[in-house]
């Protein structure tokens, strides 16, 4: 099956969609936004890479947000155009959060899923041809939920937050050579509702993470240098609320999206341990969950949105920071 949907109406984009977010005064806008994948369902919580040269971008797709029927829906594209449906993953009754690590020879999926108990375990499957997928094993301890993978010198990195009473919650640096056995280096936080934390490596290794607390709008940031056991005793907000959040360095910028406190999806830079806002996308309510993969001078962005009543998927394309500065 292949989906293609109209693109939206970017005259509406700074009334809309970002009302109170002052979406005209930010440096950037994107160019397009196309809706990739909308069947009345809720689908959300996005993946994106590039590998063997086509885009693969994967989502939840349930009931709703907190329903316990979640499949995991994985598309392919040879254009960031036109779409099919690559497979279909059903491991548990609900399954979630799908995240992707792409490497030369293999695509890695990982999914966490749960019961009506809220019982938790992450998953991962992994394809070397597109088309035949390994048979899903377990990742990582059961009750953590596992996000936002990375490569950083032929090693994989990931954070696995423990979803329990708010003082009971902490969130580890796990780390793995191959992709399928997931080991602990150390506990980043504990006993604050630790949630989503994402990770980033600056030049000088320094090892960044980018906090979600749960049940509270402010987001937080945490430094460790290697070995990465120790994180310290400074916890810096990161003024701006952390929801869903992914970051990525291209052409020099960093670039991190959220969900706002405003219910919008919106993307900053991130430089001398700020987060500015630098464009926003057409997004309302239950929204965000982004990915990135560059384009060209540009960067197409993955995330779901409500804000035309069903929750569908999208992906904008917006100029980097190095085509609207001299």
């Amino acid at each position: 099956m292949t989906y293609k949907f109209p693109a939206l109406l970017l005259l509406a984009f700074g009334g809309l969609f970002l009302e109170g977010s002052h979406a005209n005064d930010l440096p950037a806008k994107p160019t397009s936004v196309e809706k990739i994948f909308a069947d009345g369902k809720h689908n959300a919580f996005t993946a994106f890479r590039r590998w063997n040269n086509e885009y693969w971008l994967a989502f939840r797709r349930g009931g709703s947000h907190h329903t316990y029927d979640g499949d995991i829906v994985l598309l392919r594209s040879s254009d960031a155009v036109n779409w099919e449906e690559a497979s279909r993953f059903n491991i548990t009754a609900d399954d979630r959060d799908p995240q992707l690590i792409a490497t030369p020879e293999r695509l890695f999926l990982y999914s966490h899923s749960k019961d009506k108990s809220n019982r938790i375990w992450s998953f991962v499957t992994y394809t070397d041809d597109g088309q035949n997928w390994s048979k899903p094993q377990k990742v990582y301890q059961d009750q953590y939920l596992f996000w936002k993978p990375i490569t950083e010198n032929g090693r994989h990195y990931a954070t696995a937050h423990k979803k329990t009473v708010p003082k009971e919650r902490e969130v580890h640096l796990i780390t793995s050579t191959d992709g399928i056995n997931w080991e602990k280096i150390s506990t980043i936080s504990a006993g604050n509702s630790e949630s989503e934390t994402t990770l980033w490596f600056a030049p000088d290794d320094t090892l960044t993470a980018f906090r979600r607390t749960k049940h509270s709008m402010t987001g937080h940031i945490l430094e460790a240098s290697p070995p990465y056991k120790n994180w310290g005793k400074e916890i810096r907000p990161a003024g701006v609320h952390l929801a869903g959040h992914c970051i990525h360095t291209i052409a020099g910028t960093n670039y991190l999206i959220s969900r706002t406190d405003e219910e919008r999806t919106m993307i900053y830079t991130y430089e001398n341990g700020a987060l500015t806002p630098y464009a926003a996308l057409p997004s309302g309510g239950d929204c965000s969950y982004a990915e990135v993969v560059q384009a060209g001078d540009d960067m197409l962005v993955s995330y779901y949105s409500s804000h035309e009543g069903d929750t569908n998927i999208y992906l904008a394309r917006v100029p980097l920071k190095t085509q609207i500065e001299p």
